[in-house]
Formats: C-alpha cells, structure tokens, sequence
C-alpha cells in the first residue's frame, strides 16, 4: 500500500493524460496499473486483468475492442469501473456513468469524475476539510457520495493496514 504521503499527493489521471493511441489488452492493463496503484495493497496485487475486461466486454458492461485495440474512452471507462467496483455494482456504475455522460463528451465525464475523486481523496486524507461546493443535481449528489466512499474505503483500509503492520511488529511510514 501507498505511504499516506503518497496516497496524498495521488491524482487521478485526466482525459488528456490518458493514451490517445489505440492500444492492445496488455498496454491496457499496464496503463491502468499505473493509474490504481492508490487501490494496490502489494505491489504484485491486480486490481484489473484482462478476464476482468474481456468479461466486462462480454456482458456489454464496455464496448468491445476494436480490431483487438482499446481507445481512450475504454481506458477511462476502465478506470471508473475499477475505481467504484468495490461496493458499487457494474450495473450501477453503468447508469452512474450513462448520467454522467448524459450531455456531456466523455472527456468532460471523466475528467469531472476525476476532479471529484482526488477532491474527496483530499478531504477525506487531508485536513478533514470539504471544499466543493454543494452538488445540485441527481448526478452530482451521486458522483460525490460514490467518490466519497470510494475515498473513505482508502482510508478505512490504509489505517487497517497500518494498525496490522504494528500489530505484527513491522516498521511503518
């Protein structure tokens, strides 16, 4: 698991940050390695893998590859996916990111889910002070409550884990 330093530092990759390339299941997996270590307990645990997405594609959870190659929008949807996964069914993550979109081009979609995470992670690691502003709409009220969560899971299994490591004598950072 991350330092709580590191934890705090994390942001959330934005549309422009992800590939704008087309790229095949294992850059896939790579990229989104990379992107939920803030979810890695170890540093070999996965928190996606390639049955997971062809399963996803298989149950139109995403859409398929095309020509075997993943673009941007299946990595940020990905992303969500694995980022919510934990206590919010893939049929709830679905509606939720089809209201997320709903008017909206999937760059900004994602990059509002992204500011609303790494917004909650702040408050939720930080000094406990909430700065957004009050959602407005169904969607907002859902996208801060899920990322609220989301981030408070982190927290809940980040002091777990500490409270473990001291338990069994190991030094903590």
């Amino acid at each position: 698991m991350l330092s709580l330093d590191e934890i705090r530092a994390y942001r959330s990759p934005r549309w422009d940050q992800l590939p704008d390339i087309d790229l095949y299941m294992d850059q896939v997996l790579v990229v989104l390695d990379k992107y939920l270590r803030i979810f890695k307990e170890t540093e070999d645990e996965k928190i996606i893998t390639s049955a997971m997405i062809n399963n996803y594609v298989k149950q139109k959870i995403t859409k398929p590859p095309v020509n075997k190659k993943y673009t941007r929008y299946h990595v940020a949807f990905l992303y969500v996916v694995c980022v919510l996964k934990n206590f919010v069914s893939l049929s709830d993550i679905c509606v939720g990111v089809g209201s997320l979109l709903n008017g909206r081009h999937s760059a900004e979609a994602f990059d509002m889910f992204c500011e609303e995470f790494d917004a909650a992670l702040d408050a939720v690691f930080g000094d406990g002070e909430d700065n957004r502003k009050k959602p407005v709409t169904d969607t907002e009220r859902i996208l801060r409550a899920t990322t609220t969560a989301t981030a408070n899971m982190l927290y809940a299994k980040y002091f777990i884990s500490l409270s473990a490591k001291m338990a069994g004598g190991d030094e903590v950072d």
